[in-house]
């Protein structure tokens, strides 16, 4: 065996070591498999068993990375090596009946199980819940009779000149729609990644977990605008509605505003007595509302350049209607998620974002968006955890809907403060709002990691890189979870392949340093170190507008080389300049060896994140 392969063997034998389940664990999870499949409802069917088996033995052997569709056709359904699944689409068949046989399963007679067996969404691999998590807190959104989709409206002119206004209708139907709350409506995020396959009515169904879809089209011709659209339902095909509209462009807001009330009626005839909407104030001129919805094409996309371009773009929707709160939310929006990014300095972006957002809530005290961004800074930059949760809360309670929301509540407030379950619980209402959302799913990696749920985590940000491979946070956060189980050297490979896709950020570069120091590579740790020092030389020296390096960068490599008092000098140094990173102290595995230290026990006190401080708010 050569260098290479040995190299590879041993990478394979101590990752396989590391995600084997410990035998109490195990022994329930058999248990609950051989329930599953000796029940009535499993009994009779080989096919649902064969799989269900195949996937719980791959997961338990610590080998979910190869349960793919062809693996699970040849292996557990004896299909040829000559197996094309484009001809024979029997393990996505079989998937989607194991889903919904499991979900009756647990809705009644496995409704009291010690652990629970998932067949998630997007994979084939099974992964294993407590039911504790099932029975959290949840803010669920309103009785939802009816799921619904919006796809991005169809652009049916030559250039892409419109493509904004064709994804800012859809956005803002989709806004309107969460604001009644019998309706769950999939977010923007996820809905955007339908834009080309319209028709593929089977696949949105399969992969948003929808009953209708909305479809339409936008036409310009001069001054004027032609839209349709089209209300499906997805089991069947069938059109529920269909209307066209044909109006001077400047009637934009009107039509959005008919389009989604028509929709609304439609669906109340058949389901639900009236229910007023409230559908949130339009600005006064086209020129405004173009520029929002402009900026939030470019932001959603959540790259640095889109991120940039987004603000600029609500700046100029503010310059043009002073007094329209949601082009101030997403002002705020954009000056709150840059610094989150280091973008933009947090002494200079902070304050602008609470500006903007306290402005949005002046002007409109009933819009969510506003206040999201508000429990944001309150928990992430002021520490100021019972504000926070207020916010959260308003913003829930106003739209239910509200994908974003419930992601930023779970991880900015429920996870920091260490209601790990419960933030579990919203980050997993997130994704089923949000589900193509990769924001979304890598959030809900970073809530298993913190829970110290190592496994489930792995296989959260395997789906994850399956689903979109350039992503480069789901390739960093894997590093993370592999570093944390020791296999420095997984670790190592998952920042490099990081830094190749999103290019040189500091926070990479410091868990890569860490990781060579904890392999003992400390040479390359130390080079790595000074590479983060002139990095803030350079960003403090030459006023680029981003961040200078977070101390907790500095902070983690010193970890790894075992040097905790210079670690330590790094975090307090951070805390004067209230760096929003400092706000995972309480609950990051990275920093276990210093929990013991009473100084770092007094940066928590400083973060109001003691135990008796949490102690103390939870008496309230």
């Amino acid at each position: 065996m050569n260098g290479s392969l040995q190299l590879d063997s041993l990478r394979g034998a101590r990752l396989t070591r590391h995600m084997c389940i410990d035998p109490q664990r195990e022994e329930l999870i058999r248990e609950e498999l051989g329930r599953i499949v000796a029940s009535d409802l499993f009994c009779r069917s080989d096919r649902l068993c064969r799989f269900l088996r195949f996937s719980v033995e791959q997961a338990l052997r610590g080998e979910s990375d190869r349960v793919k569709e062809y693996v699970v056709a040849v292996e557990a359904y004896g299909r040829p090596a000559s197996f094309d699944s484009r001809v024979d689409p029997v393990v996505r068949v079989e998937a989607r009946r194991l889903r919904d046989r499991l979900k009756t399963w647990y809705e009644g007679e496995g409704r009291n199980a010690r652990i629970r067996i998932d067949l998630p969404r997007g994979g084939y691999a099974a992964l294993f819940h407590d039911p504790a998590a099932a029975s959290a807190p949840k803010h669920e959104p309103a009785p939802a009779q009816r799921t619904m989709a919006v796809l991005p409206f169809a652009n049916l002119n030559a250039g892409p000149e419109n493509d904004y206004l064709c994804d800012g209708l859809t956005e803002e139907l989709i806004h309107s729609l969460t604001k009644v709350r019998e309706l769950r409506v999939v977010a923007w995020n996820s809905a955007a990644r339908m834009k080309g396959r319209e028709q593929d009515l089977e696949a949105i169904r399969e992969q948003l977990g929808v009953e209708t879809i909305l479809r339409g089209s936008i036409r310009c011709l001069g001054d004027r605008l032609r839209i349709t659209a089209q209300l499906i339902e997805s089991a069947s095909g069938y059109y529920l509605w269909s209307e066209t509209w044909d109006r001077s462009a400047s009637d934009v807001f009107a039509i959005e505003e008919e389009i989604a009330q028509a929709i609304v009626n439609t669906l109340r005839v058949q389901l639900w007595p009236e229910s007023p909407t409230r559908l949130t104030p339009k600005a006064t001129n086209i020129e405004c509302y173009n520029a929002y919805l402009k900026g939030r094409f470019h932001w959603n996309k959540r790259s640095p350049e889109g991120l940039r371009l987004g603000l600029r773009c609500f700046e100029d929707a503010v310059a043009l209607d002073p007094d329209w709160a949601l082009g101030w939310a997403g002002l705020g929006d954009s000056f709150a998620v840059l610094a989150e990014n280091g973008l933009l300095p947090q002494e200079t972006a902070i304050p602008a974002a609470n500006r903007a957002a306290e402005r949005a809530t002046s002007l409109d005290p009933n819009l969510a968006e506003a206040y999201a961004t508000l429990g944001l800074l309150r928990s992430r930059y002021d520490w100021k955890w019972d504000e926070a949760a207020v916010f959260f809360r308003r913003a829930i309670d106003l739209n239910p809907g509200y994908a974003t929301a419930h992601f930023w509540y779970g991880f900015h407030y429920l996870a920091m403060t260490g209601r790990l379950e419960e933030a579990l619980a919203e980050a997993e209402l997130a994704v089923s709002l949000d589900p193509l959302s990769v924001i979304a799913q890598e959030g809900r990696g970073f809530v298993l990691m913190v829970s110290r749920r190592y496994e489930e985590a792995i296989e959260q940000y395997r789906l994850l890189l399956e689903f979109e491979p350039s992503f480069y946070k789901a390739w960093t956060s894997r590093g993370r979870v592999y570093a944390q189980m020791g296999d420095y050297a997984r670790a190592i490979e998952m920042y490099e392949k990081g830094l190749q896709l999103g290019g040189t950020i500091a926070n990479i570069l410091a868990a890569l340093g860490q990781a060579h120091a904890l392999n003992g590579e400390t040479d390359r740790a130390r080079e790595l170190l000074q590479q983060l020092h002139e990095m803030s030389s350079s960003a403090s020296r030459t006023g680029s507008g981003t961040s200078a390096v977070p101390a907790t960068c500095f902070a983690i490599v010193h970890l790894g080389l075992g040097e905790n008092d210079r670690a330590l000098e790094w975090l307090e140094a951070g805390m004067e300049r209230r760096q929003m990173s400092l706000s995972a102290l309480k609950v990051h595995p990275v920093y276990d060896p210093l929990r013991q230290e009473p100084r770092f026990q007094a940066l928590l006190v400083r973060l109001g994140l003691s135990q008796a401080s949490l102690n103390e708010r939870s008496r309230k």
